[in-house]
């Protein structure tokens, strides 16, 4: 009778998530699907971060009809439940996009998972929404790489502006780095767990201080905010598009729209709309911009787009039979935060059981009208802790960060969990090819090369090594959080806890932590790797720019949504600038 109840009970619960991974609060209204309008001022390809920011700032222009194309759909409630981040991976809303295998890394899965978001609120809507902007040396280089107006002091208040801040004891404490009143919720998830207290202390003992790393400094700890509204996810969508989008006229958006090219005038080389097909019905169209076409896809459909459209290496679109319109290297500069992984914690002597299904669907009752509970949070998943191993050389700038997650889907329900120390800064580069058979609808070919420069082994195994130092900490001994010395039979030919059995552990289990960036780099046109400009343009294509994570020269030091909707931000305001100054001249 037990068994029968409990795989009733379970088939309740996954039908339960699959409901609600396909219930919307959002229904699209007449004017998003029955206005035949073909022509816009603006168009928008991908309702990401970077797309939904966009279609609010731009909307702000009465005049403008402003059209936001999204190949997902609706974005589901169960992506509201924080505690149910790592069941969204795979889902129907996942690109589900994977690396090739290389012999450098993601050997034992012969490449790593790259899930990427296809829904309203992109990647936003299934990520672990940590909220850290990076450090103010990020920026600077981004400017001596020859971007004028992308130095620190110039991105801040664009970080600012998305920003309500709801916890008051960051805002008293550094003001001057944050604000409320912006679109975006930023807070702490509620009801931190008394593993996470452990390991802040240990982190402090560690010499790694708690405190505000979106503020003065960077290196230390904290239990990090997240882009969540009482606790619930605050998603792109959520955040920029559900308060906006039936008040604004001049809001239009198209969910199931896969934009298949661009379409370029030839002789002037402008951007002049773009060519897209109905993924629920097969039929195809056009949409004609008047003033821009503006790709915001992300870090691997972005490039995809421009090369299917003629921009890109003349070698790789020659290859597909593509008309070559503009030879640039679109696709290179790939970078991605990489780890492990990670170094096992036993906790001696717990013996906590997963929560049965009774409980598990008493649990999310309880969320669903309290927002409160195991479902409310993501347990350690929230700690981090960003700290220099002797490699770096710029004082006060983080090269590695330490993540933490239990071994378990439930965030709190865990007897072992594993610390990742993340390399913040890698040298290895890696690029995107379109699909070998299928290059319109086929998934890009992905070449991570993660770990190709040795130089990335070096500082992942110095961030081993200084991190192992956390289980002598007072903390971690007291509450038996024990080094778990089990050797991983894949790497078992070298002894436990050498270099070479490390080594073998981070190319065998590499992992990547979601952030990919730069395959549309910003740089001036004497830049070889250079895709845009500072003001985003699309070099040598009139009305074209690309505004989303795709164009970071270099990787931010930390997650990167919040590097993103900063510049969404600055992208908006640019286009504006443009544009308003047109049209009163």
């Amino acid at each position: 009778m037990l068994f029968v109840f409990q795989s009733q009970c379970i088939a309740i619960y996954m039908a339960l998530f699959s409901y609600l991974l396909h219930y919307t609060f959002d229904t699209s209204s007449s004017k998003d699907l029955k206005q035949q309008l073909t022509e816009f001022d603006f168009i928008i390809v991908g309702a990401g971060p970077a797309g939904c920011v966009l279609a609010n700032r731009l909307t702000e222009i009465s005049q403008w009809k402003v059209l936001l194309l999204e190949v997902g759909g609706e974005e589901p409630v169960a992506t509201n439940i924080p505690g149910w981040t790592f069941e969204l991976e795979g889902t129907d809303i996942d690109w589900k996009y994977r690396t090739q295998s290389d012999g450098y890394s993601c050997i034992v899965d012969q490449g790593c998972p790259w899930p990427r978001g296809q829904v309203l609120g992109g990647s936003s809507a299934m990520n672990y929404m940590l909220y850290v902007r990076g450090n103010p040396v990020d920026y600077y280089m981004w400017e001596l790489l020859g971007n004028p107006g992308w130095s620190y002091n110039d991105v801040l208040p664009y970080f600012k502006k998305s920003e309500d801040n709801g916890d008051e004891d960051i805002l008293k404490g550094n003001a001057q780095y944050h604000q409320t009143g912006g679109y975006l919720s930023v807070e702490r998830l509620p009801d931190i767990t008394p593993d996470a207290r452990i390991i802040l202390r240990g982190l402090d003992e560690f010499g790694l201080k708690n405190m505000d790393i979106n503020a003065q400094s960077q290196l230390g700890s904290m239990n990090l905010q997240t882009t969540s509204d009482k606790g619930s996810r605050a998603s792109s969508n959520k955040a920029f598009l559900r308060p906006i989008r039936y008040q604004r006229p001049n809001l239009f958006i198209k969910t199931r729209t896969f934009v298949t090219k661009i379409l370029i005038d030839q002789w002037t080389k402008t951007a002049i709309g773009v060519e897209y097909t109905n993924t629920l019905t097969g039929e195809s169209g056009i949409f004609m911009a008047r003033k821009e076409v503006i790709v915001s896809a992300g870090s691997i459909n972005s490039p995809k787009l421009l090369m299917l459209s003629g921009i890109g290496p003349i070698q790789e679109l020659q290859k597909h039979g593509i008309n070559v319109i503009q030879n640039l290297p679109v696709g290179h500069n790939l970078q991605d935060h990489v780890t492990f992984t990670g170094i096992p914690c036993q906790i001696a002597g717990r013996m906590i059981k997963s929560p049965t299904c009774p409980q598990k669907l008493s649990y999310l009752s309880y969320y669903l009208s309290t927002n409160r509970g195991p479902f409310s949070n993501l347990g350690i998943t929230t700690i981090s802790a960003f700290f220099q191993t002797e490699y770096e050389q710029i004082q006060g700038a983080p090269d590695m960060q330490l993540l933490f997650r239990g071994d378990s889907t439930d965030a709190i329900f865990y007897n072992q969990f594993h610390i990742y120390p993340t390399l913040l800064t890698p040298k290895s580069r890696g690029y995107i090819t379109l699909n070998e058979t299928y290059p319109t609808w086929g998934a890009p070919i992905i070449q991570a090369r993660y770990l190709a420069d040795e130089f990335d082994m070096k500082r992942l195994l110095r961030g081993v090594r200084i991190t192992l130092g956390l289980f002598n900490t007072r903390a971690f001994k007291e509450n038996n959080f024990r080094f778990d010395e089990t050797p991983s039979p894949s790497c078992a030919a070298f002894e436990f806890n050498s270099d070479g059995y490390w080594i073998c552990m981070i190319r065998q289990y590499t992992r990547t932590v979601y952030h990919p960036i730069g395959t549309c780099k910003m740089g001036p046109k004497e830049d070889s790797e250079a895709v845009v400009d500072s003001k985003l343009r699309v070099h040598g294509v009139n009305n074209l720019c690309v505004i989303d994570a795709s164009i970071m020269p270099t990787l931010p030091r930390g997650n990167t949504v919040a590097a993103v909707y900063m510049i969404a931000e600055k992208g908006s305001d640019m286009l504006k600038e443009k544009w308003l100054k047109a049209y009163y001249v």
